[in-house]
């Protein structure tokens, strides 16, 4: 690529919150984990994908081809209280979670492939409130 001749507009794209393009024949649910597929389209997310955040609505594509619709989403890092983590304690503070499904995340990776994959690892327990509720340390790797 030449260089510069005259000015270019930069915006930075900063901040907690991006939209992205949604898989075609996808409906994405308002708090459902997200993925990110190898093609680059966010999805409910799925044993495989990359875990690009939280949707912050509602999104339907179910009719639309990849990238007909755009999703409103939690990225970066972030803390998160989840309601409902199995039998999780004190002693479970700093370990892995991971991914199972847009509603699903476990201590334990679930691949049904035949080879383990990191892209499944969502975050890490950072700590346990007073109500019992798990509060998960969440690792977005939207790239």
């Amino acid at each position: 690529m030449a260089a510069l001749a005259q000015i270019q507009t930069y915006s930075e794209n900063t901040g907690p919150n991006g939209r992205g393009k949604v898989k075609g024949t996808t409906q994405i649910f308002e708090g459902g984990l997200l993925g990110r597929t190898t093609a680059g389209f966010l999805r409910p997310f799925a044993t495989g994908d990359f875990f690009a955040g939280h949707a912050l609505e509602d999104c339907n594509n179910v009719a639309g081809a990849d990238g007909a619709k755009y999703c409103k989403y939690r990225r970066g890092t972030y803390y998160a209280t989840v309601p409902v983590f199995g039998s999780v304690t004190i002693a479970n503070i700093g370990d892995r979670v991971w991914a199972v499904t847009d509603n699903h995340a476990d201590l334990t990776i679930v691949d049904p492939g035949t080879t383990k994959t990191t892209t499944d690892l969502v975050g890490y327990i950072h700590d346990i409130d007073e109500s019992g509720a798990v509060i998960i340390k969440f690792v977005a790797r939207d790239n």
